[in-house]
């Protein structure tokens, strides 16, 4: 052999990424959630990361939901802000000749008789609501996601693990849910919540400006900068930009739904 020729040695194995434990995403969703979206990227598809995170979702939300509608305080509140919901829609009908008073009178009645927040009707339909659309929002959420990152962030990544990221973040969510129902039912008010609507006093659904009090709430804006730092990692594109593109898409839904009153008493 020439003693000027190179001899290719073979490359070093890339060593396998261990995907953590529950346990550990857990914590570092919290504490370290650049590290584990890391971890995300460089594993494999792990249906875990979603499905877990739905299933303790939908049991803190249908607990919180109990525990609210089992205060007597809560639960009048909640039966009068439907009343009035349905006494303004009706009116409107009446006012614009769609329905006569009479009619108007027979269909809040009605409503008002299925509306009772402690009914078994309302109870079931409540679970139902929670068990179904919660994973329908995890992969709509997902999908919106996904585009952003495809076409405004100009990134490659799967789908799923968009749907992952969506996932473990809702476990933000899920401490929200618990600190928000705590926060009702302390201040004895339906509206109480981590935002700044709490500084509001008698707090109207109907009012664009106290709703849109509502929407900046400190749980909403630690999940939006954990998602937004678990696209950065799975599309590999700048923190910054991906902020800017996050945060420029909540002001919008945001507004939306103030100024249309969509989803108003979702908060």
């Amino acid at each position: 052999m020439d003693e000027h020729e190179t001899v290719t040695q073979p490359a070093p194995a890339t060593e396998e990424v261990k995907p953590m434990s529950f346990t550990e995403k857990l914590v570092n969703i919290f504490a370290a959630p650049g590290e584990l979206f890391e971890n995300v990227r460089l594993t494999g598809k792990t249906p875990s990361n979603w499905v877990i995170p739905v299933a303790i979702m939908i049991v803190v939300a249908i607990a919180m939901q109990q525990i609210i509608m089992n205060n007597p305080s809560l639960a009048d509140q909640t039966k009068a802000l439907v009343e009035k919901s349905v006494k303004d829609r009706l009116d409107k009908q009446v006012q614009e000749g769609k329905i006569t008073p009479e009619q108007a009178e027979t269909q809040r009645e009605q409503i008002e008789n299925m509306s009772n927040p402690t009914s078994a009707f309302n109870i079931v339909m409540r679970i139902v609501g929670v068990v179904v659309f919660m994973p329908i929002i995890v992969f709509v959420m997902g999908l919106i996601y996904w585009l952003l990152g495809k076409f405004a962030m100009q990134g490659n990544a799967p789908y799923m693990k968009v749907v992952e990221v969506i996932g473990l973040t809702l476990l933000i969510a899920a401490v929200e849910s618990i600190v928000t129902t705590v926060m009702a039912i302390g201040l004895d008010s339906l509206h109480a919540g981590p935002n700044l609507a709490i500084f509001v006093q008698n707090f109207d659904f109907a009012n664009k400006v106290h709703m849109a009090l509502a929407k900046v709430n400190i749980f909403t804006i630690w999940s939006l900068i954990v998602t937004s730092i678990g696209l950065s990692k799975i599309f590999q594109r700048d923190l910054p930009k991906v902020l800017v593109l996050v945060f420029s898409l909540w002001i919008l839904w945001s507004a939306f739904t103030v100024l249309t009153g969509f989803l108003n008493f979702a908060g």
